[in-house]
């Protein structure tokens, strides 16, 4: 399944201990793998003079980094995910998915033995990076 709906970037089920992809696209071994190839030459010199990425250039470039998720996408969400409108109202509804999830789970006891004040930290840092985020 795909987050945006032009199709272009791939979400994957995050595999635990399956290292994360390296910060540099340059240096990462898998996108020569998915079969994008950039010089890093081409890379600066498009940095330097502010120059964007053509339509098909973004599409090799999230094709060849898929996007990993704990514990996947359902299809449901999914089709959530494509009726919202707009970047800032995804990242508000998976917002709203953790935030519930968190709180589904401190009150059915599934977070242990944990301290109110501690776990109420969790949605707080959640704000905070949802805020900035936007």
């Amino acid at each position: 399944s795909t987050l945006r709906s032009d199709g272009e970037t791939s979400i994957v089920e995050f595999v635990p201990g399956h290292r994360w992809p390296s910060y540099d696209s340059h240096d990462d071994g898998d996108m020569q793998k998915y079969g994008y190839h950039t010089s890093k030459f081409q890379a600066t010199m498009k940095y330097l003079f502010d120059v964007s990425h053509t339509r098909d250039e973004r599409s090799a470039y999230n094709a060849a980094r898929p996007f990993p998720v704990i514990g996947g996408v359902s299809e449901r969400e999914a089709r959530m995910l494509h009726s919202a409108r707009g970047a800032a109202a995804k990242t508000s509804l998976v917002y709203m998915w953790m935030n519930e999830f968190i709180i589904r789970e401190q009150i059915h006891g599934s977070l242990g033995n944990v301290a109110p004040p501690i776990v109420s930290r969790i949605p707080q840092y959640l704000s905070d990076g949802h805020m900035w985020y936007n």
